[in-house]
């Protein structure tokens, strides 16, 4: 594996273990076994010799049957100190009591199996039996840095731990007593010296029979079982009753335990009589089964588990953990599913808006329902798409804000103006409908009057729908609909302010227009000029002003207001889990800081919350009692407010005709009506039926005569003359305008050309982003190429690598652009290829991430990525990448290349990972995986609406049930709502924002036309916010860092960096006298490097950022291990990346190949002692690796079918007793071996694996040799347990 170094799947990781159990006994880190009878408190393990301390671990033992010992136990960990686990689970943290799972500052708390486990981020993880044993496993960074009885961590048995000033210890416990820690007020007696006991019942050898027995076969060779031995036999020496054959339990399953962390698979060695089990539910006890158990919540849990076996309670084979009910174990099928926090059996069903789902088997199985298009224009500036895409406009002209693409059977156009005293602040002025290019429908709020005005070939009904297309109405005293019958509606709002929302028919989907120019353009203001109507208009200017950061107070009063939308506790919570309140939010936020009329725009964006849950179903009541109450007490006389106004009002007209508006149904809207027994005459007052006037199919209109109708004026425009004046940018536009305007107008067949002048329409450029192109000019879009081509782009068609980002505190961009933050302190999957509804589905690849702590308040970081790739799993973490082989494999998938400050993950399946060494992730992925992933990167079918689809295959609008549902390990806990840090940490807000200013400054001013910047500045602010605890500059570095690679991605480099903001030391790699290695903004995509000599690359990526080399020709390579321009490599091994020194290396080329031998047989005996070397007379094996035994070939009879109990390894070979086995008779056996020699590499081709019988293997995989090793394939049957390490090539030197 290029540049990275090749691990087994379970390495043996004993020496980084201690432990304590049963009778006093202590194991240190470096082996050593010794008994300590202190009940005191002592220091087990701390962090000791560094300038800081990282942990420290304190026990108090206590005596129960059997003189054992059962454990409490306080942690002081860096990040989160003094935490106390005692019997019964009793968690105190900073003296309050927790329920499990637990997290905090990178500290996880949680049951796994039989144990409770405390995993620190720091690579350190504490187990506990909640009875006598305790086990803490270091990452070997802390090697010669610990102190305690666990001893000093520093590989050599005895030295120091016994030792002081050179002088041995007699006695163990003087040791013990030295690690004592009482308490300020406390003085514990040390335990008194005493020789060892002399016991001289053997007690049936118990002890040593159990522990040899074949049971610990394969644990023998791994772990010296001698000390065990004796320490079993003192438990029962000392134990008050003899002969009581219980107290040894905890030393045997210790043993087994080590055995674990060696390596090996210990057997069940517990019977009915010795040391038997009991498990909850129908659960079942092993010895040595997988901790990552799978559940009703993840049923693939233990496919990705990295864990050795442990010892505990399982479910039998075929089951999953019922985690969401507790009822055991049951097969998948029975599992029920989760959705808004309530449980469904299998075969139930909900419907919600414009979904229904069935659960199966844990999983959701969802249809899509017809539902309409919605597209609004809330608050003046802000627009919700068809697709639920947001985006703010800033606009001063009329603009198309839906049209049918192929005829034009209808268009909306919307007049947005400034209305305030910043170029921000605008207001919707007019709506008008048009319908097959000719009827048109117009609703203008003019100086607080609502004008209806219509023209067109066709006669307006305003209550017949029989013999027109349009009814219009009012609802209620604040809204106007306009209804067609062709499958449009159009809602307007007038109270508070003037808002629309338009409602579209299902069969309108994908007959929308979405781009004008042939290429998508990259801002919101590029976007919306390109559908101006009037040439006059000015362009839309990108805006960057926040206007909350003008005014505390109106900063304050809008936190306080708007915060409702998010309070959990608040009016509108009952509509979280169907419609995410978090961009609502941010409307209102921006709006009630920005409107000159503070609670208008407040109250707007409030009912505009309101209203689109009223869409999806849920009413919200009562949410005025304390806010915006006014326009519940303001009603006109004879009317009175309702929340919930859901059908046609009682008119005048509909005494006297039927009421058309009746059978048309609408959003319920809330507002001012009629109360009961009266209806709403002409003037729009409210009356006794007695009181209305009498109507016979409604009052003529004349043409061009006005009446003043519920307070609407109604005006036929039919003949009223109308001009547009073209531009190139308008020539494709309808001309929509109602009125002459007095000017300068270009000269007959001339156009304008945005510059003031008249030119031909031939002459006209193209628009990309608000810059102009000449026709036959390129640009490039992803990785298509655009030319421009009478005003119009044309660009290839080929499909682009997608692109998911992950960086800072949890923000992320899934490969359909939908943007979140979702902060946890689990394992997350980011992408998988294995998301079918089938329970069989298989990926080959996934990608996960976990998350640490960036400060006090909470907010996460990703801090390590794992890759599973086929049979690999790569590990990148600490800025270091470790690759892992879990099983057999071909050639290796993947390269692993460093460019610039980015490793770079690039397989042959069209996965690509780019990862800054600190918080950021970018995933590219080959469009072939669309619609076929899944995770928190989304699902990649273009359609950014279902990204938020669960593990169980529900789309769900909350970001933390997604986020969740996403967890690798079901008793990791949930990830909670984080609130805003700047909130927090007010302190720090002005200083962000004026860090993160740099986004909206003048410096990226190229890239502000082609990215939007207002997503990466917010982000850049909260993460500057939450760093509090140190790395803040870390934290602002990498979010600007993120916008710039944005740029980088559309082509656009920025040199941001400078000597005072976030510098990079590229002189650090500088020989002295030299100067090779400079900052690039934007570097090679690929570079010529001894592991990389063509210089070719599996994918072309834009440029990175980081420390480059400029070499010499004559040295034209660059050397990745040793940073520096070299004119000849080393040798690199492509299959595992080992590194061979030229200089060391002699020209004769050998690998280290293993093979098995051929079945050998040897005679039948009754007790059956066979030894390769007697077998084959003459051995040519220079190293067994490794031995495989079986009954003969041409047996009826196998070791698994009469329970054979043989002891097959390197240390006996084949060993068969009688009176081990069932019928009390040994067979005839085969025995072969892994034979390991070094071949030259010339000899080397490729074998035709041999066919086996079937066998069943007993196999010891340790090596004393420095190198991996792989077997040359050999086909096994089923109970063949297969090799799993690597083929190194080594060259003699």
């Amino acid at each position: 594996i290029k540049g990275s170094k090749l691990q087994a799947s379970n390495p043996a990781h004993n020496g980084r273990v201690c432990s304590t159990w049963g009778n006093f006994h202590f194991k240190t880190f470096d082996g050593d076994i010794f008994y300590y009878p202190g009940l005191c408190n002592y220091v087990f393990a701390s962090h000791c010799n560094t300038a800081y301390e990282e942990f420290n671990i304190q026990i108090r033992p206590a005596l129960y049957p059997c003189k054992m010992l059962e454990h409490t136990s306080l942690f002081s960990f860096f990040s989160l100190p003094n935490i106390q686990i005692r019997k019964y689970l009793v968690l105190i943290l900073l003296f309050c009591r927790v329920q499990l799972p637990y997290s905090q500052a990178g500290i996880t708390i949680e049951r796994s199996s039989i144990y409770v486990k405390v995993v620190s981020k720091a690579d350190i993880v504490f187990m506990w039996n909640q009875r006598d044993s305790i086990l803490l496993e270091l990452h070997e960074k802390y090697a010669n840095q610990t102190c305690g009885l666990c001893g000093d961590f520093n590989g050599i048995p005895v030295y120091n731990e016994f030792y002081s000033n050179s002088k041995f210890f007699k006695y163990q416990k003087l040791f013990g007593n030295m690690q004592k820690m009482d308490g300020p007020t406390e003085y514990c007696e040390d335990p008194i010296p005493s020789p060892p006991d002399n016991c001289t019942n053997n007690f049936d050898d118990i002890c040593q029979k159990t522990l040899t027995s074949f049971a610990f076969a394969d644990c023998n060779g791994l772990v010296n079982v001698s000390e065990y031995i004796m320490a079993c036999q003192e438990d029962l020496c000392r134990s008050e009753e003899l002969k009581n054959a219980s107290c040894i339990c905890d030393t045997i399953a210790e043993y087994s335990r080590q055995c674990a962390h060696a390596g090996g698979e210990p057997l069940n060695w517990r019977t009915s009589k010795l040391c038997p089990k009991t498990c909850p539910y129908n659960m079942q006890y092993s010895e040595c089964r997988s901790p990552c158990t799978d559940t009703c919540t993840n049923p693939e849990r233990s496919q990705f588990c990295e864990e050795h076996c442990m010892d505990g309670c399982f479910c039998p084979q075929g089951t999953v953990f019922d985690d969401i009910n507790n009822s055991g174990c049951i097969s998948r099928q029975q599992c029920s599913c989760i959705y808004n926090g309530n449980t469904y059996a299998p075969g139930t069903s909900f419907s919600e808006h414009c979904h229904s789902c069935t659960c199966n088997g844990g999983k959701w199985n969802c249809e899509d329902m017809s539902c309409p298009g919605i597209c609004s224009v809330e608050g003046g500036s802000h627009i919700s798409t068809y697709d639920k895409k947001h985006y703010d406009v800033y606009g001063d002209c009329t603009y198309v804000l839906s049209k049918h693409c192929e005829d034009e059977r209808f268009t909306i156009l919307v007049e947005l103006r400034k209305c305030g005293m910043t170029n921000t602040e605008t207001c919707l002025k007019t709506v008008t409908l048009s319908l097959n290019k000719g009827q048109m429908v117009r609703m203008q709020n003019k100086h607080e009057k609502k004008l209806l005005i219509t023209w067109g070939p066709k006669h307006l009904g305003l209550y017949q729908v029989g013999t027109s297309n349009v009814t219009i109405f009012r609802p209620s005293s604040f809204f106007v609909i306009m209804h067609t019958n062709v499958g449009i509606q159009v809602e307007i709002q007038f109270t508070p302010i003037m808002q629309m929302f338009v409602r579209l028919d299902p069969m309108f989907k994908d007959q929308t227009c979405v781009q004008t120019v042939g290429v998508v353009e990259g801002t919101a203001a590029a976007f919306a000029n390109t559908w101006k109507t009037q040439a006059s208009c000015p362009d839309i200017q990108n805006s960057f002003e926040n206007p909350c950061a003008l005014s505390i107070d109106n900063e304050k009063y809008a936190q306080h207001w708007c915060g409702l939308l998010t309070n959990k506790e608040g009016p509108f919570a009952d509509c979280h889990y169907l419609l995410n309140p978090s961009t609502y939010h941010t409307n209102c936020m921006f709006d009630t800081c920005n409107c000159q009329n503070s609670e208008g725009c407040l109250c707007a964006a409030l009912s505009s919350y309101v209203r689109a849950c009223a869409a999806r179903g849920i009413q919200i009541n009562g949410w005025r009692t304390n806010v915006c109450s006014k326009y519940t007490t303001s009603c006109p006389k004879s009317l009175s407010y309702s929340y919930t106004i859901d059908s046609c009002q009682p008119t005048c007209r509909s005494l006297s005709e039927p009421d058309v508006t009746c059978k048309i149904k609408f959003v319920p809207v809330d507002g001012c009506t009629c109360i009961n027994g009266t209806y709403m005459d002409e003037s729009g007052k409210c009356v006794p039926a007695n009181e209305c006037p009498c109507y016979y199919r409604g009052s003529p209109i004349p043409l061009g005569e006005v009446v003043h109708e519920n307070g609407l004026l109604h005006l036929n425009c039919s003949h009223l003359a109308l001009q547009c004046q073209k531009s190139c940018q308008t020539l494709d536009m309808q001309c929509y305008s109602t009125q002459c305007v007095s000017g300068c107008v270009c000269p007959s067949g001339l156009v304008l050309d945005g510059k003031g002048g008249c030119i031909p329409e031939e002459e006209c450029p193209c628009i990309h982003n608000g810059a102009m192109y000449q026709p036959g000019e390129k640009i490039n879009a992803d990785c298509n190429t655009c030319v421009c081509k009478d005003r119009m782009w044309e660009c290839t068609k080929k499909q682009c690598l997608g692109t998911c980002a992950v960086y800072g505190d949890g923000h992320y961009t899934t490969f359909d652009d939908q943007r979140f933050s979702f902060s946890g302190n689990c394992e997350y999957t980011l992408v998988q290829n294995h998301c079918g509804k089938s329970d069989t589905a298989n990926g080959t690849f996934q990608v996960i991430t976990e998350n640490i702590p960036c400060g006090s308040t909470g907010t996460t970081c990703s801090k390590s990525i794992k890759v599973f790739l086929e049979h690999y799993e790569l590990i990148l973490s600490e800025e270091r990448v470790s690759v892992i082989k879990r099983g057999r494999g071909g050639e290796v998938p993947f390269t692993v290349r460093y460019i610039g400050m980015y490793t770079v993950i690039d397989t042959t399946s069209g996965l690509i990972l780019m990862w800054d060494k600190k918080t950021s992730i970018f995933i590219k992925l080959s469009p072939e995986f669309k619609g076929q992933i899944c995770g928190l990167c989304g699902n990649y079918d273009g359609n950014g609406i279902n990204d938020f689809t669960t593990r169980s295959l529900s789309v769900v609008e909350n970001v933390l049930e997604f986020g969740n549902s996403w967890k690798v390990s079901s008793t990791c806990p949930d990830a909670n709502f984080v609130k805003d840090p700047c909130s927090t940490n007010p302190y720090r807000k002005s200083w962000s924002e004026k860090q993160c200013s740099i986004i909206n400054s003048n410096v990226f001013a190229a890239c502000h036309s082609q990215v939007e910047p207002a997503k990466y500045y917010q982000a850049c602010v909260t993460d500057a916010c939450a760093c509090d605890s140190g790395g803040d500059c870390d934290c602002f570095c990498t979010a600007v860092a993120a916008y710039a690679q944005a740029c980088n991605e559309v082509g656009v480099c920025i040199a941001w960096r400078t000597p005072s903001i976030c510098p990079l030391f590229c002189d650090y790699y500088n020989q002295q006298g030299e100067c090779e290695w400079h900052y690039k903004p934007c570097g090679a995509s690929c570079m010529k490097t001894c592991k990389n000599p063509s210089g070719k690359c599996l994918h072309n990526l834009p440029g990175l950022e980081g420390c480059y080399p400029n070499c010499p020709p004559d040295k034209p390579y660059f050397h990745e291990d040793q940073m520096k321009c070299v004119s000849l490599c080393d040798c690199y091994d492509n299959e595992d990346g080992k590194i061979y020194m030229r200089e060391k290396l002699k020209t004769v080329c050998v690998k280290y190949v293993c093979e098995w031998s051929e079945w050998y047989n040897g005679t039948e005996l009754e007790n059956e002692e066979e030894t390769f070397q007697n077998i084959t007379e003459k051995s040519t094996c220079n190293e067994v690796s490794s031995i495989e035994c079986r009954v003969h070939e041409n047996s009826p009879r196998t070791i698994k079918d009469r329970n054979q109990k043989i002891q097959c390894n390197k240390t006996t070979e084949l060993k068969c007793n009688n009176k081990d086995e069932e019928d009390k008779k040994c067979y005839n056996y085969q025995i072969r071996v892994l034979c390991c020699n070094y071949k030259s590499c010339s000899e080397i081709t490729t074998t035709t694996p041999r066919q086996t019988q079937q066998t069943t293997s007993i196999t010891t995989e340790t090596t004393t040799i420095p190198v991996q090793t792989k077997i040359k394939p050999t086909t096994t049957q089923k109970g063949t347990k297969p090799q799993e390490k690597e083929i190194t090539t080594i060259s003699t030197p």
